[in-house]
């Protein structure tokens, strides 16, 4: 008895699978491609809020490795605890010895992801005066990327499982017409990919099974694209907390720095004269260890808060660490006299500052003042004049506490 030949495929079917296998191929990698951008744009800020973070940390804990001091190194850990994304924090002094560390109480959501995008921590190192004094580490988790990878692989699966059912009915259309729409769809993830551009969209194709799609991937790249403002956001508040001081909101040693640089040039460009005003509280750790730290930083608020009311517009103001203080008079007026500006923040300073428990004290301050270019010719010459300037004030007008 003789074997009957299978049936062939007809070229109806032929082409039904050809269409349906490149359909589903070109979904898949248009949608895996979006979903890896997107990851790695993910990946990028989440580094970045680790290296801000670990910058602000390095900061916050600089006075407490002065003095050795672990206690005061976790509190200027406390606002990155605060931080998402952040999975555990060291401090190391300057011969490699844990100072203080702290690991976050939840679970990582995703340890395998935090293996992939965090291998290491992001280390920065503390300076003081020149001199490294220490170190800060900063570990990173997966909690920032695990909601767009969970939310993405559900979309990718969902443009999957509708494209399916659409193919089925679109099988028996021309080559051309299904070709066209899907070239749309791979436009846009082009774009994605290879240019971060977020604010594409997939325009209506024209066929309802393939703009259901298309509608999926669009919100897919509209949770992307809020995702992104939103790290931004973060990011630049990031920013703004490493480049100012937590407690008293002035700009921090860096701004100054840059802006003392920057207004240096300016001048001698200009022709003009500045001044730089080195503010020193007088017997502040004494007061501190009298009062207690609170009472301290109601000392450094109120002092801050005075140098802040004698600032004009254009003028900047820093808090270089502990209780100094410095103020640029850019520019300064011709008819100014630079020890007026110093005899007018002494007086300010001194007014009397009610402590959180109800104890009333009275602040002095000695100020230091150079001026570019009659006493410096650059900005690191007129920065140490105005410290000098200052100490000679201290010694000179030394006030009891």
């Amino acid at each position: 008895m003789s074997r009957r030949p299978a049936p062939r495929t007809t070229l109806q079917k032929l082409l039904s699978r050809f269409h349906f296998g490149i359909t589903l191929f070109a979904v898949a990698l248009s949608g895996l491609t979006i979903l890896l951008a997107g990851i790695t744009a993910m990946r990028g800020y989440a580094d970045r809020n680790v290296e801000l973070a670990a910058q602000l940390g390095a900061y916050g804990v600089e006075p407490a490795l002065v003095f050795n001091d672990a206690v005061a190194a976790r509190e200027g850990l406390e606002p990155l605890t605060k931080i998402d994304g952040i999975a555990r924090l060291r401090v190391l002094d300057h011969r490699g010895r844990p100072l203080t560390e702290w690991a976050s109480p939840r679970p990582d959501p995703a340890p395998l992801l935090t293996r992939v995008f965090f291998p290491e921590p992001y280390a920065v190192a503390i300076r003081r005066n020149g001199s490294e004094i220490g170190t800060i580490e900063v570990w990173g988790d997966s909690s920032t990327v695990i909601d767009y990878v969970r939310i993405g692989l559900l979309a990718g699966l969902a443009c999957l499982v509708v494209t399916a059912l659409g193919t089925i009915a679109l099988a028996r259309r021309f080559e051309y017409e299904l070709v066209k729409p899907l070239n749309e769809i791979a436009t846009v993830a082009h774009d994605v990919r290879l240019h971060r551009r977020f604010e594409k969209r997939v325009q209506p194709l024209g066929i309802a099974e393939l703009d259901r799609l298309g509608g999926d991937i669009n919100a897919l790249l509209d949770e992307l694209q809020g995702w992104q403002g939103r790290m931004e956001s973060e990011r630049a508040a990031l920013a703004h907390r490493a480049s100012h001081d937590a407690l008293t909101a002035l700009p921090n040693r860096a701004a100054f720095d840059e802006q003392l640089a920057l207004r240096v040039a300016a001048a001698a460009q200009r022709g003009d004269r500045l001044a730089l005003l080195f503010v020193d509280a007088d017997n502040f750790k004494a007061a501190n260890d009298r009062f207690g730290h609170a009472a301290g930083d109601a000392v450094l608020v109120a002092l801050s808060r005075c140098i802040r009311d004698t600032l004009r517009n254009g003028d900047f103001a820093a808090r270089m660490g502990g209780d100094e203080f410095v103020v640029l008079v850019d520019p300064l007026d011709p008819d100014t006299e630079p020890e007026a500006l110093a005899d007018h923040l002494r007086t300010c300073i001194a007014q009397p500052v009610t402590l959180p428990d109800g104890a009333v004290y009275r602040p002095s301050a000695s100020v230091g003042v150079a001026v570019f270019p009659d006493d410096a010719a650059d900005a690191t010459a007129l920065l140490t004049m105005a410290d000098a300037a200052m100490y000679a004030d201290k010694l000179s007008n030394r006030s009891p506490l």
